[in-house]
């Protein structure tokens, strides 16, 4: 049989890149932008709100590094794109091949309302699906100007990992700040592509599974007229129905796929930064809870959950909510994921009761896992603790990264 895996693997990829994904908004204007440096550490966001801002143009440099820039986002939706779907895409610089570790923003309605962060690969704030056309539209973006330390030369020294040293030289280029129309039709088709794409990448060659996608994606990509991939994406969707409802073979596990956002207390950068992170992460999870009703996310650390609590209030009342419904699952039982090779057990067993008493006391659950997916040191004594707890399972994947032992396990019984 001819094997032609190869060119319709790379087909969809080129395809995808080059034609798809640029055909998401077909139409845009550019919004007014202006920004306002805050001087030394972040400040709170009624003064970052008040603030006078300065015109700024896209193109230009901004951010010192470790610094807080707030940029007011201002704009008209155009009378003539009523009944569409209108997006703000607001591009601060990012790097898309990187997930992290560079800059990010909060946005906030006028009101101070916090409505979703922005990262790499988030850029889009929704503003009316559809629009009535006219709209006036207003947002803040608190953006933080972490530099990139993990570039080219991870985990060596540099002077940009300390405030004392990094200088003051602007990190970052405004790419883009845009409204535009989002064609759902393309939309939907990036996803079942990409669905497609990623679980047949996961299959055996020899699956017929396999073969049975490749050739619905080959018919799919003939359907898209690349000049027109708008007019032409739902008769590529028609090809790709198939294969989308088409279960594995009877004997396959059926699995549950739960969001979550691993996110390290402290880890190069300052701990004020966790608590804003925490906040840009539980801002976008609640607003695609919003968006998404069959989407469930879970959340570990009771030190984060308490930032949240602490600092942003409107985002806290949309997660307590949240876990009311079952959607927004509290996670392990521990106060941060620590480390396990320098505490002693005085200390580990302090992690799970402030961990558990905290989400006893705020939600009335208790978890019966310890959640340590990136934690160093496995010691023979946690199991013991961990039983004591009140816990019953660990979850970790940080064994796999042994360098010496290939550990032989991914689900077994572990005996302290």
């Amino acid at each position: 049989m001819h094997d032609d895996r190869s060119l319709v693997e790379a087909r969809l990829k080129r395809v995808l890149d080059e034609r798809v994904r640029p055909a998401l908004y077909p139409e845009s204007v550019p919004l007014d932008v202006a920004v306002w440096n805050a001087p030394g550490e972040p400040v709170p966001v009624e003064e970052g709100l008040a603030a006078e801002p300065r015109p700024i143009e896209v193109g230009a440099r901004w951010g010192a590094p470790w610094g807080t820039s707030w940029f007011r986002v201002t704009g008209t939706v155009p009378k003539e794109w009523a009944g569409k779907t209108v997006e703000a895409i607001l591009d601060l610089g990012f790097d898309e091949n990187m997930p992290g570790f560079q800059c990010e923003g909060l946005v906030y309605r006028p009101d101070g309302t916090p409505v979703k962060g922005l990262n790499p690969r988030n850029q889009w704030v929704r503003i009316g699906a559809p629009v009535e056309g006219g709209e006036e539209v207003r947002l803040h973006v608190e953006a933080a100007s972490n530099p990139v330390i993990l570039d080219y030369h991870p985990f060596v020294p540099t002077q940009l990992g300390d405030k004392e040293t990094a200088g003051s030289e602007p990190q970052y280029t405004l790419t883009r700040m845009d409204l535009a129309v989002l064609d759902e039709t393309v939309w939907n088709l990036v996803l079942d592509l990409e669905v497609l794409g990623e679980l047949m990448a996961e299959l055996p060659v020899e699956s017929p599974r396999r073969w049975e996608i490749l050739r619905a994606v080959d018919k799919a990509l003939d359907a898209i007229d690349l000049q027109d991939v708008g007019g032409t994406a739902e008769q590529a969707r028609s090809r790709l129905t198939g294969v989308l409802a088409a279960p594995a073979v009877p004997s396959a596990h059926r699995i549950s796929a739960v969001g979550h956002a691993h996110i390290d207390s402290a880890w190069l950068w300052p701990l004020r930064e966790t608590v804003r992170k925490v906040a840009r992460t539980t801002s976008n999870m609640t607003a695609l809870l919003e968006d998404e009703p069959d989407f469930v996310f879970a959340m570990s650390q009771a030190q984060q959950w308490a930032w949240v609590r602490d600092h942003r209030p409107e985002v806290w009342a949309r997660v307590k909510k949240a876990v009311a419904d079952g959607r927004f699952v509290p996670a392990g039982g521990m106060w941060v994921e620590s480390d396990t090779n320098m505490p002693g057990s005085e200390a580990m067993a302090r992690q799970f009761v402030h961990g558990k008493r905290f989400f006893l006391d705020e939600f009335g659950v208790e978890n019966d896992e310890a959640w340590l997916p990136d934690t160093f040191g496995f010691a023979a004594g946690l199991p013991q603790i961990i039983k004591a707890a009140g816990a019953k399972y660990l979850l970790t994947q940080k064994i796999s990264w042994s360098q010496t032992n290939k550990f032989p396990h991914h689900t077994f019984r572990w005996e302290g």
